[in-house]
């Protein structure tokens, strides 16, 4: 089985005297982690080590290997990509989060983000802490919105979005849901 693919291990005991928020991050069997292009090799390894059906939800095509120009983005290489990785406790990749910054008409900031989790971490945490940091750092750079296609048969990112954006605003295309959600709201209730 590649790295990747491992299950969690439970969570190491912590302190009492850890705040809560602390508390609740020193529980989890992961970390998240700025990454680029010094990462690439091993976002390559993270991607073909998902299964054709992970790959097809997040990117909608079979992407392994990935391509020289996707793997480029994926690793924030160019500077317009904000990217996040979530990794095990060994230092392997279990989750790969990015947001590509723009300037809309009439000049507000927005952000189109996208994330996939290895599919032995999914159902764990991993995509909704990936999820809130890019929202956090979206916030942190003034960017106004973030922007996400899903696919309808996604069932698992579309309850991350129904949990983290409950007020996002949805519009159905043919082939997938493009998801529009305010945060700067957010940023000053964090």
């Amino acid at each position: 089985m590649p790295r990747t693919q491992l299950a969690p291990q439970a969570p190491a005991p912590t302190q009492a005297h850890v705040p809560t928020q602390a508390r609740t991050a020193a529980r989890r069997p992961f970390a998240i982690r700025a990454a680029g292009p010094q990462d690439c090799a091993e976002i390559a390894d993270f991607i073909a080590g998902l299964s054709a059906r992970t790959q097809f939800l997040r990117f909608f095509a079979s992407v392994a290997p990935p391509s020289s120009g996707l793997l480029r983005g994926l690793c924030g290489s160019g500077g317009r990509a904000h990217v996040l990785v979530a990794t095990d406790r060994g230092g392997a990749i279990i989750g790969h989060a990015m947001a590509v910054d723009a300037t809309a008409a009439g000049g507000s900031r927005t952000s189109d983000v996208g994330l996939v989790v290895a599919d032995g971490w999914q159902r764990h945490g991993v995509g909704s802490a990936l999820l809130a940091a890019l929202i956090a750092g979206a916030a942190a750079r003034g960017v106004a919105a973030l922007n996400m296609d899903v696919l309808p048969e996604n069932a698992s990112m579309l309850a991350i979005i129904e949990r983290h954006w409950p007020e996002a605003g949805r519009r159905s295309g043919p082939d997938f849901i493009t998801f529009r959600a305010e945060i700067r709201s957010r940023a000053a209730a964090a």
